[in-house]
């Protein structure tokens, strides 16, 4: 047996906090939640994880290890507990037992005292009694282990039965197609697979309707070429659900890997245009060849032109890399483009189409179009338009400076036309926290280099700004940013709008989005946008 001084120990249990005299209980080596993880899928198979090894006096000193207690003064040697890995695993080898009642229970639970003493003793009497025994970085009363790991089992438990029904249910939706979608992306569109088509893959979309009164349509898409489905799994990236395509069509991910899916899109979609354009009659084979006078003589290698954006009216630089013709009648069929001050990846083949030569006209037309989408990107949100903020965020004489912030306002507002209405919420709040900070009036912040909004600072607390995810972030921002500004720049009204809501230490633990549009409605009112230094 071990006495007292054995058993005694100075820290406290991770679990409640007590010492071990408060519940007359020592306290044990328990593995924290990775260690616990690691080891109990060994323990369920009945392997021990770890060894013992005995050193002596003089190897002892060399290995500074807590665990190493000279207690055995009649061999001098101290007892180490040993785990091997091999490239990451553990290495674990089957235990010998003759109970034939398993208790996975017993073999997680048989934990070692947390005093070096009693360490020792524990260790060299289960290593020559040939017992099971368990470590860990943490220390707790034994029964508060045993709490933990019931916890622990339970959890584990949960989740491999939430896993394994989530597996059930995608397999039998694969197998029947009635049952669940194999998954769901960031825009809401739902992924099935049917029994009729199982090479195909179909998508459901939700389509709102433009009134705001009939109720959302569903709109079916179907890929049944494997290289349609290698461009929906390139289109998702590594967006949910991309692991689940990859493994129910290997087909579309050879295509990927050799990257000749795009090649046999292009291919077919060549062959869709050269159907359209063929025709047996002399007078329609006459208009062509007047439409092809018309467009003029083709581009060359290594010429300046302009291709319309698949999307929208966008005319960007680019220059002719390459030249695809019809073999029989030497009629141009694509051009390979590589776009300007872009990186040679993104270089594509276009149909001839959307190819134009870089006119004055249409000089003239591409900029005309990217200066509409300018002033639609700078353009102020109609719900920030009632803010006093509004009237000022584009002034001079701002704490800012020329920075502006108009796009900076338009990216955070714009979430996409599927984003819930929370989403929308949260944007429309970074908007209006971004345009009171550029309203903000000279001398209300200290913006010199060693002031707490110097340009670095308040740089990094815009982006802190756009890149909230969530109430508590965007509150953070506000409160840092109710610090900054200099008491001299709140009207006196101030002080009894505030006190009317949650003091700052108070306002993290109550962060929600309704809180943040007070808060922001307040700062917006109390702030004299007019006053300069």
């Amino acid at each position: 047996g071990l006495d007292l001084q054995a058993v005694r120990c100075r820290e406290s249990c991770h679990y409640c906090g007590l010492p071990d005299l408060a519940l007359g209980a020592p306290l044990v080596r328990v593995p924290n939640d990775g260690e616990w993880k690691e080891l109990f899928p060994h323990a369920v198979h009945e392997r021990n994880t770890y060894m013992v090894a005995a050193i002596t006096s003089k190897s002892a000193e060399i290995a500074k290890s807590e665990d190493s207690m000279d207690i055995d003064s009649d061999d001098n040697k101290k007892f180490l507990t040993v785990r091997v890995r091999v490239g990451g695993e553990l290495v674990s080898s089957k235990t010998d037992t003759a109970d034939n009642n398993k208790n996975y229970d017993q073999a997680m639970q048989q934990f070692l005292p947390r005093n070096p003493i009693g360490f020792q003793s524990e260790l060299k009497f289960r290593d020559e009694s040939n017992l099971s025994f368990l470590s860990g970085s943490l220390s707790a009363h034994e029964v508060c282990a045993a709490a933990a790991q019931k916890s622990r089992k339970d959890n584990f438990l949960r989740d491999r039965k939430d896993a394994f029904k989530d597996f059930l249910m995608k397999g039998a939706a694969m197998a029947c197609g009635k049952s669940t979608p194999i998954g769901l992306d960031k825009w809401g569109r739902s992924y099935w697979v049917f029994s009729a088509e199982p090479k195909s893959l179909f998508v459901c979309e939700i389509v709102s309707s433009s009134d705001d009164v009939s109720p959302p349509t569903k709109k079916w898409h179907r890929f049944a070429k494997p290289e349609e489905i290698a461009s929906v799994i390139i289109g998702l990236g590594k967006e949910n659900p991309c692991e689940v395509l990859r493994e129910v069509y290997p087909e579309a991910v050879g295509l990927v890997k050799d990257r000749s899916w795009s090649t046999l899109l292009f291919a077919r979609c060549q062959a869709t245009t050269d159907q359209k354009v063929a025709s047996p009659s002399d007078d329609k084979e006459d208009s062509t060849d007047e439409k092809g006078e018309d467009a003029g003589p083709p581009f060359v290698e290594d010429e300046d032109v302009l291709v319309e954006s698949e999307v929208g009216s966008f005319l960007w630089d680019a220059v002719v890399v390459d030249i695809a013709k019809d073999p029989e009648t030497a009629r141009v069929t694509g051009y390979l483009v590589h776009y300007k001050n872009w990186n040679s990846r993104f270089d594509q083949w276009v149909a001839p189409d959307r190819v134009v030569e870089p006119s004055k006209n249409n000089l003239e037309v591409q900029e005309e179009v990217i200066g509409e989408f300018s002033a639609a990107c700078n353009a102020t949100p109609d719900e920030l338009k009632g803010m006093f903020a509004f009237q000022y965020f584009d002034a001079k004489k701002r704490a800012k400076g020329k920075t502006r912030t108009a796009l900076e306002v338009f990216d955070c507002v714009s979430v996409g036309k599927h984003g819930s209405h929370n989403e929308k919420l949260l944007g429309l709040l970074k908007g209006a926290l971004l345009m009171i900070e550029a309203a903000l009036p000279r001398g209300s912040v200290a913006t010199d280099e060693d002031g707490h909004w110097n340009p670095e600072s308040a740089a990094l607390w815009r982006s802190l700004v756009k890149s909230s995810l969530g109430p508590e972030s965007l509150m953070r921002c506000i409160l840092v940013l109710e610090d900054a500004i200099s008491p001299e720049w709140y009207h006196e009204q101030a002080t009894q709008l505030y006190a009317a809501i949650p003091k700052q230490f108070r306002a993290m633990g109550g962060a929600s989005l309704s809180a943040i549009a007070l808060r922001v409605s307040i700062l917006d009112r109390c702030l004299k946008y007019t006053k300069l230094a």
